[in-house]
């Protein structure tokens, strides 16, 4: 009984630390592209006409007034402030992948339903993360007086986001495929490992996990269709721009690496329960 009890409390623990973990990291990117979007606006075209003309009030007064100086402390703050959300994000999804790969580990010692519980909430969790975390960021670049090369232009995508815009943009077939790979089929995959975990039937679970090996047959299909939506959204950037991958990507490849790990150690506890009876 207590050893169940412990068992218990260790999903209840890994699950609440994990699902922390990753709303961190996601509100910590959220958090960043909304820093990014100030300074963004912070340097539009007519913000720039304005700093100009303080640099020269600032000069023919020789520094009596100090609005160009402050601003560009406003400006190195936001900058420094949005680098630091950025650090702490991916922080956060570090820490998350490696507290995944310990939960893993720590299920070779437990072997227990409750360590796969664990497990299959991680992941799901990793998944959600990975649906609405960005997954793709383009940035562009100026140089600016003192701060050096700054963002003034960013934008974001999420799979959801994305699939919103392609939605909305006619490109349904894509839509289409990207919405059956990233978002279907994981759910799919997900209620049939709950399915097993909750079922006692024995006959029912075997039947399950060959429903389960066949759809995971196209596992490896999730990460290749968000190489294409990442493709698809780099290319549009250009001239002085950068496409970066976010946090949203590697949440997702977790899910579809750990998913695939997980589905073999839940065949494994269902053959061993088996072999028990």
């Amino acid at each position: 009984m207590s050893k169940t009890f412990g068992h218990i409390l260790y999903m209840l623990v890994c699950a609440i630390f994990c699902v922390y973990l990753a709303y961190q990291a996601w509100g910590y990117s959220m958090a960043y592209e909304y820093q990014i979007s100030e300074l963004s606006a912070q340097l539009d075209a007519s913000s720039n006409a304005k700093s100009k003309g303080k640099k020269i009030l600032e000069a023919i007064t020789f520094s009596w007034y100090e609005g160009y100086t402050e601003e560009l402390e406003r400006l190195e703050e936001s900058k420094q402030r949005a680098e630091h959300l950025d650090k702490l994000a991916n922080k956060h999804t570090k820490l998350f992948i490696a507290c995944l790969i310990l939960m893993l580990l720590l299920h070779g010692f437990l072997r227990s339903i409750w360590s796969l519980a664990a497990l299959l909430i991680a992941i799901t969790t990793a998944l959600i993360t990975g649906w609405f975390a960005p997954i793709l960021a383009i940035i562009a670049y100026q140089d600016v007086p003192v701060l050096g090369q700054t963002v003034f232009q960013f934008e974001s995508k999420s799979i959801v986001s994305a699939l919103a815009k392609m939605y909305q943009s006619g490109q349904i077939a894509i839509a289409t495929v990207i919405f059956l790979f990233t978002i279907l089929v994981p759910v799919l995959k997900t209620f049939l490992k709950t399915m097993i975990l909750v079922s006692n039937n024995l006959h029912f679970s075997k039947k399950t996990i060959r429903v389960l090996k066949a759809v995971g047959k196209w596992s490896m299909l999730d990460v290749f269709v968000i190489a294409i939506l990442v493709t698809y959204f780099s290319t549009k950037s250009g001239g002085a721009t950068d496409a970066t991958l976010q946090i949203g990507v590697y949440f997702f490849t977790a899910y579809v690496v750990a998913a695939m790990i997980l589905t073999t150690l839940i065949n494994g506890f269902t053959n061993d329960k088996h072999n028990s009876l």
